[in-house]
């Protein structure tokens, strides 16, 4: 079982990229806001000929990886090749200025340029990004990496040409965790891109694992296991394969989250009567109460400046969401519509949270941390478990509307719902990584 996990720890930890800045001469957001409207970018891609290494053709895929990255960010108008005044494939490095007069009459304002290319055993993409405005060059890079990663280098490229033209960092290198019922008994945390490629397995204990919870580092996960009989909190360390019980109370140690500096756990134990929430350093030590009594209490999430907890408890009477401060203070109730609320996720950006409503079934909905504007995001099948992006401009979430549970992600306004695994499955409880 451990050469199982090891296998899948240096799969997802092989990231190691290479990259040289041949031009970092020119970054700036270029967005523009009419009437709090952002007017997206528009972009298009070039280059990308035909490369085939390994019986794949690296050319055609980095082409497409790189669109859907672009798009999915909500920021780029990405041009489709069928409107360009010339065919994408045959735009060549250092010939790119001779496009340039065709889209800018199209009102394109840049332009991206992939060349893929070997290195032995290693794929290598030259990068290009370019203002069609200017004529000039935006930034250039090499990317080189194992073949057998061929996407992540193209996610890194898409997320340098987020970042070099807004000043956010892109999700196109961000995974999701989430939860598969391989068998009837065996719950398996797995990991995947955030586009569902690249699917791996993070446990292969043959018992029931939930709830991972990346470390706002990325460097741990943790989850509830009852590989010991008992659902113990663990900690995944991804550099060194360790696999720690943090906590291990007799009964429940469940719904684990992070604190934003990534020094504290705050998590549900059952084991001094009722379910409650307590919080603790991330490398152990005694719990500290954070409600008491013998109702339950699930589900906490802390506010992007670590001063408050969104939690689940039933302390009303039926499951709703409430706010209190990290220590425990200042406890009031956050939602009143509904017989049912749980799950509550709050957004890195701060102004949101989401959780699991029960307006006209079990759906996603957004509310304010003073609890006004709530908002429904979905309404087909039962959905549950949302996960913010780290960017908070999308979200993941469990839904039954194709009859099975699987993990689906939607951009934050719920538009752009799509389904992620299809593997004949039970899939839930994703979490995005930073």
């Amino acid at each position: 079982m451990r050469s199982f996990s090891r296998i899948a720890l240096c799969a997802i930890l092989s990231l190691a990229i290479l990259w040289t800045v041949a031009d970092f001469s020119y970054a700036q957001d270029v967005r523009t806001i009419y009437g709090g409207v952002v007017q997206k970018i528009t972009i298009a891609i070039g280059g990308f000929a035909g490369f085939t290494l390994n019986g794949e053709d690296l050319g055609k895929l980095g082409a497409a990886v790189l669109a859907n990255d672009l798009k999915f960010t909500t920021v780029f108008d990405v041009m489709e090749a069928a409107i360009l005044p010339f065919d994408p494939g045959t735009v060549q490095l250092d010939q790119e200025r001779a496009v340039m007069p065709g889209l800018a009459a199209l009102k394109v304002q840049h332009l991206a340029v992939g060349q893929v290319s070997s290195r032995g055993r290693e794929a290598v993409l030259e990068g290009r990004l370019f203002d069609v405005n200017t004529g000039n060059q935006v930034f250039a890079k090499r990317y080189v990496g194992d073949a057998k990663f061929f996407r992540l280098i193209v996610h890194r490229f898409a997320d340098d040409i987020m970042f070099n033209l807004t000043g956010e960092k892109g999700v196109a290198q961000t995974r999701i965790a989430f939860v598969s019922a391989v068998s009837k008994t065996a719950k398996e945390l797995f990991v995947m891109d955030y586009d569902g490629a690249s699917l791996l397995p993070l446990t292969g204990n043959q018992t029931i694992n939930l709830s991972p919870r990346w470390s706002p580092d990325g460097r741990l996960i943790a989850y509830t296991s009852y590989r010991n009989n008992n659902p113990d909190l663990f900690v995944l360390n991804f550099d060194s394969g360790r696999r720690d019980v943090l906590s291990a109370q007799r009964g429940l140690n469940i719904t684990p989250a992070w604190s934003p500096d990534g020094q504290w756990l705050a998590l549900a134990m059952s084991a001094s009567g009722g379910t409650n929430l307590f919080i603790m350093p991330k490398a152990g030590g005694t719990p500290r109460p954070l409600t008491a009594g013998p109702t339950i209490s699930v589900s906490p999430s802390f506010s992007p400046n670590g001063r408050q907890i969104v939690f689940n408890s039933d302390r009303g009477g039926t499951p709703q969401v409430y706010i209190m401060d990290v220590d425990g203070s200042n406890l009031h109730r956050l939602t009143f519509q509904g017989n049912y609320n749980a799950s509550p996720r709050w957004s890195s950006r701060g102004e949101k949270i989401a959780f699991m409503c029960s307006l006209a079934g079990n759906q996603i909905c957004l509310i304010n941390p003073d609890g006004s504007g709530l908002q429904q995001l979905t309404s087909a099948g039962r959905n549950e478990d949302p996960a913010w992006s780290p960017d908070g401009r999308h979200i993941a979430f469990s839904s039954t509307r194709n009859g099975q549970r699987d993990i689906f992600v939607m951009h934050a306004d719920g538009t752009e719902q799509r389904r992620l695994t299809n593997n004949g499955r039970e899939n839930y409880l994703p979490d995005w990584s930073p």
